[in-house]
This record gives C-alpha cells, sequence and structure tokens, in this order.
C-alpha cells in the first residue's frame, strides 16, 4: 500500500502557472551557478521545494522535483530536435512550428510524440535552454540583470545576425556527468572531445568568431559609457564647487572670519552651493549676514 502510495504521488500533476514558477525558479539558481553538473545538490533542490511552495503553495518532495526536471529536460530535447530538422522553422513570437503536410507526416513517423508541437511550440522554450544548455545559461551571451540589451543599430545587427543563422548548441552531460554532447545540424548527437581542434564544426567556428566580435562591441560600449561617466563627474565639479563658493566670498572682501566658517557648514552641501552660486550678489551678502 505504501508503495503505491509513493507511485501516485510521483506522477502528481502540474498546472500551468506551478509549472511556470517553477521553471522560473529553476533558472534563478541556474544563472546563480548552482547547476554543477547535470543535476541540483540536495541542498538546493530543498530550496527549490520551499521556494515554490511559498510561490504556489504546492509542496513537492524532490524525488518529484527531479522527476519534472528530467521531464522539462525531454521536452526540451525533442523540440530542439525537432525545429532543427530540415524543412521546419519556428516563430518564437507566436509560439509555432511551421512546416509542410509531407514534412510533418515523414517526421512524426519516427518522432509520433512531436505531435504535441504541431498547434503549439514548446512554452518557455528559451528560458529552458539557458537551463538545459551550459553555454546559453553561463557564456558570453547571457545578459546579467543589471546590465542594458544591445541599444545601437551596431549591436542590434551583430545579435540579429548571429540569431537569424539557425546555430543551436544543445550542450548536454550523460548519465554519469562527463561528456558533453554537441547537437549538429542534422540532430546526431556526438563527443565534444573526439573532435580534434582543426576539424571542429563551421557552426562553432562561427559562433567563437561571434563572441570575439560581441565581446569587442561590449568593450567599445563600456569605454563609451565610462568616457561619459568620467565627462559628466568633470562637469559636475566644475559647477558649484566648494572653491568657486570661496573665490566668490574673497572677491566680496568684507567677509569676517566666523561668517566664513559658518557658510563653509552650509556650502558642504551641493543644494546649498548652488543657491549660493545662483543668488543675486546682494541677496548672496544679505544671506551672509543671516548667518
Amino acid at each position: 500500500m505504501a508503495s503505491k502510495n509513493v507511485d501516485s504521488q510521483e506522477k502528481m500533476s502540474w498546472p500551468p502557472r506551478h509549472e511556470t514558477i517553477f521553471i522560473h525558479i529553476l533558472h534563478e539558481h541556474v544563472k546563480k551557478g548552482d547547476l554543477q553538473t547535470s543535476t541540483f545538490k540536495m541542498k538546493v533542490w530543498a530550496e527549490i521545494s520551499d521556494e515554490l511552495y511559498a510561490q504556489c503553495g504546492q509542496k513537492c518532495t524532490i524525488p518529484q522535483l527531479k522527476s519534472k526536471f528530467n521531464s522539462l529536460r525531454i521536452v526540451h530535447r525533442d523540440f530542439s530536435d525537432l525545429i532543427e530538422h530540415t524543412g521546419f522553422g519556428w516563430d518564437p513570437v507566436a509560439n509555432t512550428v511551421t512546416a509542410s503536410e509531407d514534412v510533418w507526416a515523414s517526421y512524426l513517423k519516427s518522432k509520433p510524440k512531436a505531435k504535441q508541437f504541431r498547434t503549439q511550440g514548446l512554452e518557455h522554450y528559451q528560458i529552458l535552454g539557458e537551463i538545459f544548455n551550459t553555454t546559453t545559461a553561463t557564456g558570453q551571451l547571457h545578459y546579467a540583470s543589471s546590465q542594458l540589451p544591445p541599444n545601437s543599430d551596431d549591436e542590434r545587427e551583430l545579435e540579429n545576425n548571429f540569431l537569424n543563422t539557425g546555430v543551436h548548441i544543445d550542450v548536454d552531460l550523460d548519465d554519469d556527468g562527463d561528456n558533453p554532447q554537441l547537437v549538429s545540424g542534422k540532430g546526431k548527437r556526438k563527443c565534444a572531445t573526439t573532435a580534434p581542434p582543426e576539424r571542429r564544426p563551421k557552426k562553432w567556428d562561427k559562433m567563437e568568431s561571434y563572441l570575439d566580435v560581441c565581446s569587442e562591441v561590449m568593450s567599445q560600449k563600456l569605454q563609451r559609457e565610462k568616457e561619459k561617466s568620467l565627462e559628466a563627474s568633470s562637469t559636475s565639479k566644475e559647477m558649484y564647487s566648494i572653491e568657486e563658493c570661496i573665490g566668490i566670498v574673497e572677491t566680496m572682501g568684507d567677509v569676517d572670519n566666523d561668517t566664513f566658517n559658518r557658510m563653509l557648514e552650509k556650502i558642504v552641501l551641493i543644494e546649498w552651493r548652488k543657491i549660493f552660486v545662483t543668488m543675486p550678489a546682494a541677496r548672496r551678502r544679505a544671506w551672509l549676514a543671516s548667518l
């Protein structure tokens, strides 16, 4: 009886909202670097369980979470294989797969489970890619939460050229967590370590070139931001500076030491310096007298 209860618990249902929350929780832990091999440590799974319960009130055992995690991995891999297959296209905005009837019929003969994607693609495909494809989640193509996306025409063109080439890298781990697998355009898997450096796939070389260009663009962008920051800082120092305020007082000539010292206490704040520099000379003298 106990065995049947456990089995029924492992096959729990996942409402769409709960699945979405679970996926985003996984994504956050991947971005933290918690996914060391092909799964999480028990401590992290316990944290995921607590977070899921806090956000949607669904209490899951760690085996249940692992089972759902592996199911998502399989579905993501199946969908990746589908859209990489010759004759298929994918609209990420509408989340639909496009192909002729003949292409669908031929593919479904060998992959009947792909029928689920015929009317609608895989929801959360992009974020699942960042979870299960190590290079996407932790590599140079990942934008930090504090980093702005490309905002210049050159950067947008760079990113669009790369994304529209159809290059898809599916880095996965074998059951023992040792050998990463690469998926070629024809859907055949091979070990990344077996290919000698001089015979690397062209798509891999293309991605490497893109990363080099992307790194250069981001370096230039950061340099421009740094220059703007320095320029703004320099302008701020030149305008309404303490030195400017002292210079104005010195030109007035008849300010005693006590008044001067009280003024110094005020102009420590930029707001008082702005007021002091911009006010007319007569009001400036009256203000000093009131200190």
